[in-house]
């Protein structure tokens, strides 16, 4: 089975939001800085010519990290979203590495089976509700890494029957509005998890991970309501 995304949440990724997304988002860098350090020390083993796979790869902020510190890798960006990854490639020229690039306009399942030596996968995941295609999904990246290869995946996640939830919430939803979000958009937002972002608790993801070829995730980061998971394929 090939999860797809809704047609609604590939709309909200076309050229006008794609040209913007950066820069919408810039006051939140230090979460995605944070993200990347812990990538960069969990993948800091790999071969020198590792070929690493970045799953919805938007505009390749993951690429943008790696590829100046480690210089021999090799990376294949895959997004349904064309606008997003037409950003990715032009990041990639103007920066120099877009000749370790390969841009995959299109869904992780619709890949090669290449054995990648690694795979990140950020704030995708959430998009796919159904248990179903989330397991699908992971199990789509499982497939095209090599025994042992490490996946960092992070998403928004939480438990809305925990008493915490809402503080939870409060948290992620104070960040936000340094990114510029207004009252209605954050009454948007809460009801948005569990119908536009997926309400799945920590141990349901994992869970799923775990059903898709990999061991046990480790939680190893969390800011808000994205938190992140070390795993190897099995």
């Amino acid at each position: 089975m090939s999860p797809s995304l809704p047609s609604n949440i590939l709309d909200a990724f076309g050229p006008e939001q794609a040209a913007t997304y950066d820069e919408r988002f810039s006051k939140l860098s230090a979460i995605n800085s944070l993200l990347h350090l812990v990538i960069q020390s969990q993948f800091a083993h790999l071969p020198d010519n590792a070929h690493v796979l970045i799953a919805g790869a938007g505009t390749g902020a993951d690429v943008r990290h790696l590829a100046p510190l480690f210089p021999s890798w090799h990376f294949t960006l895959a997004d349904p979203a064309g606008a997003m990854l037409e950003i990715a490639w032009q990041h990639a020229n103007q920066e120099g590495f877009a000749d370790r690039c390969t841009f995959h306009a299109g869904y992780v399942s619709s890949l090669p089976e290449t054995q990648f030596d690694a795979a990140t996968s950020l704030l995708v995941s959430h998009f796919l509700n159904e248990e179903e295609d989330r397991t699908a999904y992971y199990r789509s990246i499982a497939e095209r890494l090599q025994p042992g290869a490490p996946l960092f995946e992070a998403a928004l996640c939480g438990n809305r029957y925990d008493a915490i939830f809402e503080t939870e919430m409060d948290v992620w939803l104070g960040l936000m509005n340094l990114a510029g979000m207004t009252d209605e958009s954050r009454q948007n937002y809460r009801q948005s998890f569990g119908t536009l972002f997926a309400a799945h608790a920590p141990s349901e993801v994992e869970k799923m991970i775990g059903a898709a070829k990999f061991d046990r995730p480790v939680q190893c980061f969390q800011a808000g309501l994205i938190r992140g998971w070390i795993t190897h394929r099995l």
